[in-house]
């Protein structure tokens, strides 16, 4: 049993190593040059928000997805786009995003005495935070920049830590912005989450490594993030 089930967090895509062991230097600069522009655009997207009220994240993440997709059309399974061992990443994401809505949504919620969103309000939801935000950030991160850090970082364990750094400092610009913060200012609110992100970027890159496919971490992190997307 225990032999069993240090295989399973052990397994790895064949493709998925493959493609890593593959990317060049150039590959690198090009994710590093979409890291920072998204970066900036975030940042500029708070300030807009914060000075006006508009928001443009659909149209901002849309973009990165658009952008995303561009680069890797020769071979969209760059991106984590593939059907590679589809069933099985979905079906494990699910279970595990299942738990995760009902420990830290429903149960609480409920025991709070909240009551549940309207139905349409709640796919509204379900569409922005599966597809707007973590699609998104799947497959422009997950499937296309951390990868391409291997030819500089050489090592798994590597990139998997400084992306996830990366990963996480993504959080950082718009939400420091929208606050009217500086940076230092915002630091002790980013570094108060940070650590739980840190922790979902390993699973959420561990599925992505598993089964070669963005799909199932794609529905992770939409669980995870429609944990506010089900109550008023």
């Amino acid at each position: 049993m225990k032999s069993a089930l240090i295989d399973f967090f052990k397994k790895e895509d064949k493709t998925y190593i493959d493609q890593l062991k593959s990317y060049t230097i150039i590959d690198t600069i090009i994710a590093v040059a979409l890291y920072v522009l998204i970066m900036i655009v975030y940042y500029y997207m708070g300030l807009i928000n914060a000075r006006t009220g508009e928001y443009y994240g659909e149209i901002v993440n849309i973009s990165i997805i658009v952008i995303t997709i561009i680069f890797c059309l020769k071979d969209i399974s760059r991106a984590g786009i593939s059907s590679r061992n589809l069933i099985k990443s979905i079906c494990i994401s699910l279970v595990i995003g299942i738990i995760w809505l009902v420990s830290f949504s429903i149960i609480p919620n409920l025991k709070a005495g909240y009551s549940f969103l309207p139905l349409n309000i709640i796919l509204d939801n379900a569409v922005y935070y599966f597809v707007i935000i973590a699609f998104s950030e799947e497959i422009s991160f997950r499937g296309f920049i951390q990868p391409r850090l291997y030819p500089v970082l050489k090592k798994e364990w590597l990139v998997y830590l400084i992306g996830g750094l990366m990963f996480v400092s993504l959080h950082y610009p718009f939400q420091m912005a929208v606050r009217g913060m500086s940076f230092m200012e915002y630091l002790p609110f980013f570094l108060a989450g940070a650590p739980m992100q840190l922790v979902l970027h390993y699973v959420f890159t561990w599925l992505y490594r598993c089964y070669g496919n963005i799909f199932g971490a794609t529905i992770l992190h939409g669980c995870v993030d429609m944990t506010i997307g089900l109550f008023g």
